[in-house]
């Protein structure tokens, strides 16, 4: 097989691509997004286009995730748990700022919806539970690297390199027990 059709060629040039167009979108976001800025006399910086604009917070929860994908991968549990916080909320911020796009709710007047205050509610109202399920999960979710164990990425899992039972409480010592201890 040569190089250029193995799959880390094909996983490492897709991930480029991803870069490519996260800074493609940001760059352009830059250029056609220009806030007005509330105070008299300021003048509008990054953080006004990124957070106000849906492609901008889109590309960055994408930026976030490859991030993780990558030199985030062997951080700390804390770290990767504030990243995935972070991608969460760049991604329910651009959904809502999707939700107040107007060319959004023009095109779906032609699959007949009629009454958009009420959709985008409801659609708001459920982003907001899955954006609160999800990070409620990534908060009080175990770490990984120590249920697996420190391990080479590319070491299979044998027998041997499984983690030890840290409690007797299994259903195969419980039926020993029970076998065991009840019989008359």
């Amino acid at each position: 097989m040569s190089s250029w059709t193995s799959p880390r060629f094909a996983r490492s040039s897709l991930r480029g691509l991803l870069w490519f167009g996260v800074f493609s979108v940001l760059l352009l976001s830059y250029f056609l997004y220009t806030p007005q800025s509330a105070t008299r006399g300021a003048h509008p910086g990054p953080v006004d286009w990124v957070l106000e604009s849906w492609p901008a917070l889109f590309a960055m929860a994408l930026a976030t995730w490859l991030l993780l994908q990558g030199p985030l991968a062997f951080t700390p549990s804390f770290i990767q748990k504030a990243a995935r916080l972070v991608m969460l909320l760049f991604t329910y911020a651009a959904f809502l700022y999707l939700l107040k796009w107007s060319a959004l709710w023009n095109s779906t007047q032609l699959l007949g919806l009629k009454n958009r205050n009420m959709a985008e509610g409801f659609l708001i109202l459920v982003s907001t539970l899955v954006w609160f399920v999800a990070s409620i999960r990534v908060l009080f979710r175990r770490s990984r690297v120590s249920t697996i164990g420190a391990r080479s990425v590319g070491q299979k899992e044998t027998g041997h390199s499984r983690p030890k039972k840290a409690s007797w409480f299994t259903v195969e010592n419980i039926a020993i027990f029970h076998y065991f201890f009840t019989r008359k």
